[in-house]
């Protein structure tokens, strides 16, 4: 990669958190949830099909991105995602019922959201050599930070154009945004750099390395993803609050989702590998032992820990890049991130899978969280002795 002057850097860096940024407008779900229920008459089972969909392909297409995506074909991949999100966009709002509508916002934009979420982070890692941690940490903030931003905008554009009105109306412009931003990205980048294989690299990680961060990654954002899809049912069942009142707090749990992913980032960068995981699990660890050993019903405790819980999934987040390109090096960075990047889409499917049948046997949240505890004090122990050279 070429010498950048420190002006091209941040230009690179806004470029890619901006991209981050639109891809993560998919995840605004629970305002298009509400809307896509009264457009097509839906149950609550029947309107989670399209998000569930997209989270499946965004996540397995940031894995088969990731294995074929390089230096001869990155322009098509790169075009091909923009094109996928921006018609998966029009799709939806041209669908005449909801099985369209999934194929749509599930199935076109998962796909481009998953080719195009891991090149910022892929350019990012080349371009800033120093400080690697907390690039990444503010490039993938903007995919956290999506839903505080974006949200607003489509409940305004919901009201003001309407439900298929708006999502044609951001076909368009998101594909206008993302080929705008994307050339920013990559105008001062030599392609060729990016993914040529460095000789003097020497990654010591092994198979069963990679599947012991794998299962550290699941079973640390389940926990994270888990807590983020029982905020609505937590905040009123244990704490009485109301729905507005909930919506409003989510707006700062999900600023402390994407906050964390640079806080983590920088302390990555400053304190390293094990003191990263150890921290994060020691949070874990915290919001566990609230729930099961204590019974307040003060609101101050439910912000406090849904704050920690909502955090800790950026971070988890933030560290994977980072783990995987020091433990597997950049050479086969791309591809080993998108099959540890699986680990987040498992991770969604097996922790509301687990809190769903939980609450439906009428079992008590400490109950739930027992496991949680159990599985963040072995990683602690684990990481604390394991050897990776």
């Amino acid at each position: 990669m070429q010498e950048m002057t420190k002006k091209h850097q941040i230009i690179t860096l806004i470029s890619g958190i901006l991209i981050e940024l639109i891809l993560g407008t998919v995840y605004a779900y629970s305002i298009v949830r509400l809307y896509l229920e009264n457009e097509f008459n839906l149950n609550h089972t029947q309107s989670s099909f399209p998000y569930l969909t997209s989270l499946a392909f965004f996540s397995l297409f940031v894995m088969i991105s990731g294995r074929y995506i390089n230096k001869d074909n990155f322009i098509k991949w790169l075009i091909y995602g923009v094109l996928l999100v921006g018609f998966g966009y029009i799709i939806s709002g041209l669908a005449s019922n909801y099985l369209i509508f999934t194929v749509g916002y599930g199935v076109l934009v998962g796909i481009g959201v998953g080719i195009l979420y891991g090149i910022p982070i892929t350019i990012i890692q080349k371009v800033f050599q120093k400080r690697q941690g907390i690039a990444v940490g503010f490039t993938i903030a903007g995919f956290g930070l999506s839903t505080v931003i974006t949200a607003p905008i489509l409940q305004i554009l919901f009201d003001f154009l309407g439900f298929k009105s708006t999502f044609l109306l951001f076909g368009l412009v998101s594909v206008l945004l993302l080929s705008l931003f994307s050339h920013l990205l990559i105008k001062r980048v030599d392609i060729s750099l990016l993914y040529s294989i460095k000789s003097e690299e020497t990654p010591y990680a092994t198979k069963s390395v990679f599947v012991y961060f794998f299962i550290i990654f699941m079973f640390g954002i389940m926990f994270g993803l888990a807590m983020i899809g029982l905020t609505v049912f937590i905040g009123m069942e244990y704490y009485g609050l109301n729905t507005n009142t909930i919506s409003l707090l989510m707006i700062v749990f999900a600023l402390s989702n994407g906050l964390a992913r640079p806080i983590f980032g920088y302390i990555y960068d400053k304190y390293r590998l094990k003191f990263s995981v150890i921290l994060l699990s020691l949070l874990t660890i915290i919001v566990s032992t609230i729930y099961i050993f204590f019974d307040s019903k003060h609101s101050f405790l439910f912000i406090t820990t849904f704050i920690l819980s909502w955090a800790t999934v950026g971070g988890w987040l933030a560290l994977m890049p980072l783990i995987t390109k020091e433990i597997f090096g950049l050479n086969s960075f791309s591809k080993t991130y998108g099959k540890m990047y699986l680990s987040y889409g498992l991770a969604a499917i097996i922790g509301n899978l687990y809190t769903g049948v939980m609450i439906d046997k009428m079992l008590d949240l400490s109950i739930i969280l027992i496991p949680i505890l159990i599985i963040s004090v072995l990683t602690i122990f684990s990481i604390l002795f394991i050897k990776f050279k």
